[in-house]
């Protein structure tokens, strides 16, 4: 489930790559302030909401007492589907009132009263989703999300860009050049509407052809005892609410952080470049960094439920051994992919965006850093809810966002960095977690890091292939072009980071074994004498 979570972040990442295209840095603008309002509901809901429900069902469902399960799925549904209806309803009818208000972005109105029905089905597709996986059907529930995301992808192209059109005629029409970003913003938003409700018919689907199965465990649900709505009630919300502070501390740092720099920019006078500079670091560097991060994360949250089950039979041996190792594979994959974003920046932008592309360039170099530390915070923190220590993770993001906040709030009023200060805290966002995270970790399983051969080898290999990477894409950029730069750079990258670890002995042979492709690193170590 966790990898599943990870795939379909990583789409939704990669629809911006040709979003930007249509609708431009402004439109990106535009779609983020509904995009990231949806983001906020969706991760209470789908995150918040649908744990809680599986939990609940589960506990019940392991224990024959499916009538009150059902109560479970039943009662979640109907509170669930009150407050969805009446913020759906909210962000509909004062879409310019949310836009101009609380993200001061009013041009982004369009794209925020489109997500409205996005917000209504993300709350009903939490709990259909949460009462199936309680129930022991998840493949179903993954395959709901990544279909999600799949729809997703065609519906915000295709209509994003029939929005702009129109929205070209109206800016010619109002003279303002905007209403073309501000009308693909909104075609793209409807989009994501059409995907959940593609998504909800799919798990309505579902649950009916399980309905015989659910059927015959309610007639074999003997218990004399069947909770009431009451008592259902109080531990829903009990149990729901440290899910919920979770799904709002560790998702809204992006909708706060562009009402801040929205003011920031306005103070200092330089709102013209406002809506482009934040469609910039949207669109372009926190896909970019976001990639990379995922797919380093992907790598390590495979061991994750295992380690758990061992925390849970108290083999503290094997899950500190696993932990570490889980640690080393983070590091050699996360610390190379934070250099070379930051020294390929160049090219790498150039390949996939058009547009302004120095400001992209400037904040991957400036924050790549964001890979290493969210890769490790989810690492940590997915490990911590696993055996239960939610509190932990709880007080670790609430840390990471008063600490982001504070460092931002200092910097962008004292500074001229603009978009750069943003980026630079979400850095520290994600440092402060990551830090909270291992404490807690380590308090819990008291593992040990080997810090010369995880990070500081890993470092120095990291670094000789990036200074070779950073050399020849000065020299070749204008000779090949971007892409094919990009390509090349980055094979050589791979190869000489490669060779230096494993001549460094910063990685051992079954350590290598372990990773994806690794056999096939380990034959050719061997053929070159470097094992």
């Amino acid at each position: 489930m966790l990898g599943a979570g990870l795939i379909a972040y990583l789409i939704g990442l990669i629809i911006r790559i040709p979003l930007v295209h249509i609708i431009g840095d402004k439109g990106l603008g535009f779609f983020a302030a509904g995009m990231e309002l949806l983001a906020v509901l969706s991760a209470v809901f789908s995150y918040g909401i649908s744990k809680t429900v599986m939990l609940l069902v589960k506990y019940r469902a392991k224990r024959d007492m499916f009538k009150s399960a059902k109560k479970v799925y039943r009662s979640a549904l109907f509170f669930t589907m009150a407050i969805s209806i009446l913020a759906a309803v909210f962000v509909f009818f004062f879409g310019e009132f949310i836009a101009q208000t609380f993200v001061l972005e009013y041009m982004g109105y369009l794209a925020v009263m489109a997500v409205a029905p996005a917000i209504l089905l993300s709350g009903l597709l939490g709990v259909i989703r949460g009462y199936l996986q309680g129930m022991g059907a998840m493949t179903p529930t993954v395959h709901s999300k990544l279909l999600e995301k799949v729809i997703m992808l065609f519906a915000c192209l295709m209509l994003a860009a029939e929005r702009y059109n129109y929205g070209l005629k109206v800016a010619a029409l109002l003279r303002n050049d905007d209403y073309a970003a501000a009308y693909g913003a909104m075609g793209a938003a409807i989009g994501v509407s059409i995907a959940g409700g593609v998504a909800v018919l799919h798990m309505v689907f579902i649950k009916l052809a399980y309905t015989g199965t659910f059927k015959q465990q309610l007639a074999k649900d003997t218990s004399k005892y069947v909770e009431s709505n009451g008592q259902i009630i109080s531990m829903f919300f009990s149990v729901a609410l440290p899910y919920l502070l979770c799904a709002l501390l560790y998702n809204m740092n992006y909708l706060v952080d562009q009402r801040i720099f929205n003011y920031a920019m306005n103070r200092q006078e330089r709102g013209s470049i406002r809506v482009a500079h934040w469609g910039i670091y949207y669109g372009k560097y926190s896909v970019i960094i976001g990639i990379f991060a995922v797919a380093c994360a992907l790598a390590a949250v495979s061991g994750i439920p295992r380690i758990a089950q061992m925390y849970e039979k108290q083999e503290y041996g094997e899950a500190k051994y696993r932990i570490e190792s889980k640690v080393h594979h983070l590091a050699i994959l996360s610390i190379p992919c934070a250099v070379w974003t930051a020294v390929l920046a160049e090219p790498m932008v150039g390949m996939l965006f058009t547009g302004d592309q120095d400001t992209a360039a400037k904040l991957l170099r400036t924050g790549s850093s964001v890979i290493v530390v969210f890769a490790f915070s989810y690492f940590f923190m997915s490990l911590l809810q696993r055996i239960r220590k939610i509190r932990i993770v709880i007080l670790g993001g609430l840390a990471a966002f008063v600490v982001h906040l504070i460092f931002l709030l200092a910097l962008i009023n004292s500074t001229k960095l603009g978009i750069v200060a943003v980026a630079l805290g979400l850095l520290v966002f994600w440092l402060v977690a990551c830090i909270a995270g291992f404490i807690g970790v380590m308090q819990s399983v008291r593992f040990s890091v080997d810090w010369i051969r995880t990070l500081g080898v890993t470092a120095i290999a990291a670094g000789a292939s990036g200074l070779l990477g950073l050399f020849l894409s000065k020299l070749l950029i204008g000779l090949i072009g971007n892409a094919v730069t990009f390509i090349l750079c980055f094979v050589l990258c791979i190869i000489v980071y490669l060779v230096v670890l494993i001549a460094l002995k910063g990685v051992r042979e079954d350590e290598l074994e372990d990773i994806p492709g690794g056999n096939a690193i380990v034959v050719l170590a061997e053929r070159m004498h470097l094992m």
